[in-house]
This record gives structure tokens, C-alpha cells and sequence, in this order.
């Protein structure tokens, strides 16, 4: 019998560079195991730390026994800051698919990272998903990880090369029919990149994998257990 491990959940303020960050955390009421950092998608295209991947991640993590953090980008909910005029980003950025704002967000994530390890003084579990895989690659050269966790990376749109500065396991999550970056381009950049890696490819989840949560949350929980990051058979997941 599967016995889930009650959590214990409360809003956090993290500082940031210049403005303070809305957080969520998350942990067992009993013994930790470790720390996670969930970085969203971008603001633009639903990134905030109530994101369905993000929810269910948060959650299962906490449940496993990670002390587990979630948080808003600058401007997005009650986090200080973000562009000046999001009218004309917004315009930069479906046109272009970028812009430069986008490097405030990247230090947010930093800046959560230093929280998470001020607060609990262990090695962290990065999940990154869609823009937060970049902006948890940009922020390696800090963060001692234990895991690395990509989901629905763009490498297209961003560069990765901070990923061969921290050897930890590293999972890449992407779907089959994923709009912002085709499977053959996927698999050409994951084997370009540096050992230990895993891929695992899920059918018909498009970029945003909605009816998909489970899945994606097992497939983490089983990496994680096999790399013997989190002891994760003990608790039940159904989230």
C-alpha cells in the first residue's frame, strides 16, 4: 500500500536583482530528502508558477520528499519588476522570438536558485520547462546540481552550451508533434550534448502536454529513482 506524504505548502518572497519575486514552496512535514527549483515557461506563453507542468511537478516533488520551489518571473503575478512597456515586447517577441528582457528573467532563476540553497543547504534538482530550460542552463555555472531536468527545450531558439559546465544526470522530456521544435532537430541537438543523458519522447503531447501532467511527472519520478536522486517508489503520486 502506497502511502502519499503530506506536504506542507507556503507563499514565499525570494529576493531577486532589484525587486522581489513571488514563490511557492512546498515540503514533507516529515524527513527531506533533497531540493527542487521549477523554472516556468515563458510569461508569454503561460508561464507562471501555476502552470499545469509546473503544478503537477511541484507537487509530486514535495510528495518525494524534496524541499520544492516554484516562482514567478519579474511582472508576472505578484513579482516585482518585467519589461518596462510589455506592449512592445510582446510585438518583439512574436516577432523575433525574443527580445531582451528575456535576460532579467534568466537572473530571477538565478536568483531563486540562491534562495532555495540559502533555505536548505543541499545540492538541487533543476527542472527547467520550455524558456525555463534556458534560463536553468544560463544559471548551471552556480548551482552544484544534482539533476537536470529539460522539458520541451528549444534549442533553436536557445543556446545550451552551459549544460557541459555541471556533469549531473540530465533528462530531456520532449513531444512527438512539439510546434516550437520539430523531433529530428530534438535528437540532433541531444546527441550533440555532453553524457550522462537521458530522452524520452512523448506521443501526441504537443508543447504544452495538457492531458499529458501524469505522464511527464512519472517519467521525472522514474529518473529521479533510478539516478538515486529521490526515493521515489515510497509515495504515491496520483496529482
Amino acid at each position: 500500500m502506497l502511502i502519499e506524504t503530506a506536504i506542507i505548502e507556503e507563499n514565499v518572497r525570494i529576493q531577486g536583482t532589484e525587486r522581489m519575486l513571488e514563490g511557492m514552496l512546498a515540503y514533507p512535514n516529515e524527513h527531506t530528502e533533497g531540493t527542487a527549483l521549477i523554472a516556468g515557461p515563458h510569461p508569454f506563453l503561460g508561464g507562471d508558477m501555476r502552470n499545469n507542468i509546473v503544478s503537477s511537478l511541484f507537487k509530486a516533488l514535495a510528495s518525494c520528499g524534496a524541499v520544492t520551489l516554484a516562482f514567478n518571473y519579474g511582472g508576472v503575478g505578484a513579482s516585482e519588476g518585467g519589461p518596462a512597456d510589455w506592449p512592445a515586447v510582446m510585438s518583439k517577441f512574436w516577432k523575433s522570438g525574443t527580445f531582451d528582457e528575456e535576460d532579467d528573467w534568466a537572473d530571477d532563476t538565478g536568483s531563486a536558485m540562491v534562495s532555495l540553497r540559502q533555505w536548505c543547504d543541499l545540492p538541487p534538482i533543476l527542472l527547467g520547462y520550455s524558456f525555463g530550460c534556458w534560463t536553468t542552463v544560463k544559471n548551471l555555472r552556480d548551482s552544484c546540481a544534482k539533476a537536470i531536468i529539460l522539458i520541451s527545450p528549444n534549442p533553436k531558439q536557445h543556446t545550451f552550451e552551459q549544460l557541459s559546465n555541471c556533469v549531473a544526470p540530465l533528462l530531456v522530456i520532449h513531444s512527438e508533434n512539439d510546434f516550437t521544435c520539430n523531433v529530428s532537430e530534438t535528437i540532433e541537438w541531444f546527441e550533440s550534448i555532453r553524457e550522462p543523458k537521458t530522452r524520452i519522447q512523448l506521443p501526441a503531447s504537443e508543447h504544452f502536454f495538457r492531458g499529458h501532467e501524469r505522464e511527464v511527472t512519472q517519467a521525472v519520478l522514474t529518473f529521479l529513482q533510478l539516478n538515486h536522486v529521490l526515493e521515489t517508489e515510497k509515495h504515491d503520486h496520483n496529482h
